[in-house]
């Protein structure tokens, strides 16, 4: 069961970026169901784990990213990156 659990945790969600704090590398996202997390749709900020990847966010921005949550709690993104149309 450890592959299914890990494959969970690493599901893509979507969402729109509503802030970004690129200093502090935190992003707010407006996201559907997160599905490797087990919560239902909401507003909630995150923390980029590699914050150079909020450079190009812009509030606004359709985005797809890819939600984990840390042993002590952290909500963080791993991946995420602008859907283009």
């Amino acid at each position: 069961m450890q592959p299914a659990a890990t494959a969970a945790r690493a599901a893509p969600a979507e969402g729109e970026v509503r802030k970004v704090d690129a200093a502090k590398g935190k992003v707010v996202l407006k996201h559907g169901p997160l599905v490797a997390l087990d919560m239902p749709p909401m507003t909630m900020e995150f923390t980029a784990k590699d914050p150079k990847a909020l450079a190009s966010l812009k509030v606004g921005d359709k985005v797809r990213f890819t939600p984990e949550q840390s042993k002590d709690g952290t909500l963080l993104v791993t991946a995420i990156e602008p859907v283009r149309n």
